[in-house]
């Protein structure tokens, strides 16, 4: 062993081994290795920005999903919006027939009282006219009476005891003009 040891110049050489890189390496290696560490450096870079992005991106994501779910809150609010709109509708219509069955309620209401009104006021009167032509009868037939009693008075106050009368010939047409 010895001998292959011998053979090999850095054990026979009493000059020491280099210490230094560039003296070691050749320069072709050495800008190889810096550009691996370089490109390692960037690489690091950019699985941090990766990283980042990812994070931003799945933040987003559950960001987005917040939002469709808010979307479709909001969506589904608009169609119950929409749904009471159309209810609101309907009961408005419905509350305008309402309304203009009861102002022809009321209207016939009011006019079957004025007819009831005026049947009483028309009774009323009729019995009042009635009344009225009883009082009239039985007055004329006061004064028919009075009349009556005032002529049987006036013709036994006279001594007259015919009613009509007796004019002779010659008075008759005196009697029938007027002038007596």
């Amino acid at each position: 062993m010895k001998k292959i040891l011998e053979r090999t110049p850095c054990f026979t050489d009493p000059e020491s081994p280099p210490t230094k890189m560039p003296d070691f390496f050749s320069p072709i290696v050495i800008a190889g290795v810096r550009s691996l560490m370089y490109q390692r450096d960037i690489l690091f870079e950019w699985l941090k920005m990766t990283e980042g992005m990812r994070a931003f991106i799945s933040h987003r994501m559950s960001t987005a999903e917040e939002f469709h779910a808010k979307l479709e809150k909001a969506r589904e609010k608009k169609e119950a919006a929409r749904d009471e709109v159309e209810r609101l509708r309907r009961e408005s219509k419905e509350a305008e027939h309402l309304r203009k069955e009861r102002e022809a309620v009321e209207a016939k209401c009011q006019e079957s009282e004025e007819n009831a009104r005026l049947r009483k006021e028309i009774d009323e009167l009729r019995s009042g006219l009635a009344a009225q032509k009883e009082l009239e009868e039985e007055y004329q037939k006061q004064v028919d009476e009075m009349y009556f009693v005032g002529y049987r008075c006036c013709m036994k106050k006279n001594d007259i005891t015919r009613d009509t009368p007796s004019f002779s010939s010659d008075d008759e047409d005196d009697a029938l003009d007027g002038s007596s």
